[in-house]
């Protein structure tokens, strides 16, 4: 029977201790038991986990960053290249105007046709070809500026087709340069065209005496094949030659001898960068969901670990305020549930505290042993328990005496004598038949009280009741403390 009492206790205490727990007790001090797991242990795990955390999303957004920052450079660096290899194509373009306008204006036998009276029929023989690869047009000023002759495509053309303040400031850099010719872009009927211009002279004449002869210029119009060559040798796809820049494309401003833009060279940007990361992203998409279930799994490692560890600090706790034989609250937890209670009592919400006493439980110890004493306690604690729906507190505060926290309207005498008629029916404790009675002394309040004081006024009510015979109740009266007196 007893061993069933006690089975049934195991299962009872939760419920007993509940009453207790549902009020949020202080936590426990000065209780001499060091809890297994401390709240600085539990803080410290959630602060690592956290740092972890945010140390693996700082390099997350970091390699992010990076990935997209390379993506944009490497786009930008193909642009720049591109940009600097249009230029470099027309610097080119102009370089090579620049050598064959060289080679005709130091030119003995031009020299003497351009400054003679043939000089219209010599220039058409010699610079008015039609079909010539190395230039389109001829323009040659005399020493006043005035156009002596003028072909484009081996025709005569209206130089005034070509955009002329910018030839007439070409022209006069050639005459004040270092012997060298000068180059440039200028508009034409035809398009655009790079313009090479120098004085001509003898060959052995002094450079600086060449100033005012006449002036040879040679255009080549920038057609669809020389934009073709250019796109091909300098490896611009997509290149056009535009009145105007084009959007979402890249463009070269084509400026002329003043400075003015006069065209575009369009082409779509290769964008390399985002080629290389659409082939890179499935594999940066994998690493990106393996960081990201690491980054999970860390989270849920230290939340678990921290959720262990609160178990463990609770049931540290738990089991340092409670009294390992009987479940109940020992002398520790009670007194401070009965601090909770305490400064809540009003007169409608009287707190009355009993102490309770087994009566020959000596005798028992010293009878059949201690084990059957500690096996007798288990078994007073289940009876105990079985009232535990009338009581806000329940504890065992040491040997065989027990102390019940009782709250509300409910009659303390008749809830007190209710328990000691529970204790009238013997136990049966292996092949022992054991019958011990309970005393019981009671004390009230309808105001917030010391515990201390209470349990002093309810310990002295339960002497009373030992005193008076025994098997009893006994409330407390002040009439007590002048007896004792």
């Amino acid at each position: 029977m007893i061993r069933a009492s006690i089975v049934t206790w195991s299962g009872l205490q939760g419920r007993v201790g509940g009453m207790g727990k549902r009020r949020t007790l202080p936590d426990q001090t000065g209780s001499g038991i060091q809890p297994l797991v401390t709240p600085g242990q539990i803080w410290s795990i959630s602060v690592v986990t956290g740092v972890f955390l945010a140390v693996a999303v700082a390099l997350l957004l970091i390699v992010s960053h990076v990935v997209l920052s390379m993506r944009e450079t490497a786009n930008t660096i193909d642009d720049e290249r591109a940009t600097a290899a249009a230029a470099a194509a027309v610097a080119a373009l102009e370089r090579r105007l620049s050598l064959t306008v060289r080679d005709n204006a130091l030119w003995d036998e031009a020299y003497d046709a351009v400054t003679s009276d043939t000089a219209q029929a010599w220039i058409l023989d010699n610079w008015g070809i039609k079909d010539y690869p190395l230039y389109d047009g001829v323009i040659v000023l005399g020493s006043d500026g005035a156009v002596l002759s003028a072909y484009l495509e081996g025709e005569p053309f209206d130089p005034s087709l070509v955009s002329g303040a910018p030839l007439m400031t070409l022209a006069a850099r050639a005459r004040d340069g270092d012997d060298a010719p000068v180059s440039g872009l200028a508009g034409t009927g035809e398009g655009i065209a790079a313009a090479a211009a120098m004085p001509l002279r003898r060959f052995d004449m002094d450079p600086a005496a060449s100033r005012d002869n006449p002036v040879l210029i040679l255009l080549k119009v920038m057609d669809e094949v020389i934009v073709e060559v250019i796109a091909k040798d300098y490896q611009i796809a997509g290149l056009t030659l535009q009145s105007d820049p084009l959007a979402n494309r890249l463009n070269l401003a084509l400026k002329d001898v003043s400075g003015a833009p006069i065209g575009f060279l369009s082409w779509p940007s290769r964008q390399p960068g985002d080629r290389a990361f659409e082939r890179l992203q499935p594999m940066l998409v994998v690493a990106g969901a393996i960081l990201v279930v690491f980054l999970l799994m860390v989270l849920a490692a230290g939340v678990l670990e921290s959720l262990r560890l609160r178990r463990i600090a609770a049931i540290a706790e738990y089991q340092a305020k409670r009294d390992p034989l009987s479940g109940m609250l020992n002398r520790s937890g009670f007194m401070e549930a009965l601090e909770v209670l305490a400064p809540n009592t009003t007169p409608g919400r009287p707190l009355t505290l009993h102490m309770l006493d087994l009566d020959g439980f000596k005798q028992v110890n010293d009878t059949w042993g201690h084990a059957v004493g500690d096996i007798l306690i288990a078994a007073a604690a289940v009876r105990i328990a079985g009232f535990q729906e009338h009581f806000a507190a329940i504890g065992r505060l040491g040997g065989d005496e027990f102390a019940l926290a009782q709250t509300g309207s409910l009659p303390p005498g008749g809830l007190a004598e209710r328990v000691i008629q529970a204790f009238s029916v013997p136990f049966t404790v292996g092949e022992h038949r054991v019958a011990v009675s309970a005393s019981i002394g009671h004390a009230t309040t309808t105001e917030p009280l010391n515990p201390a004081e209470l349990m002093r006024r309810a310990d002295m009510a339960m002497y009373g009741a030992k005193d008076a015979g025994k098997h009893r109740a006994l409330e407390y009266r002040t009439e007590m403390e002048r007896r004792k007196g």
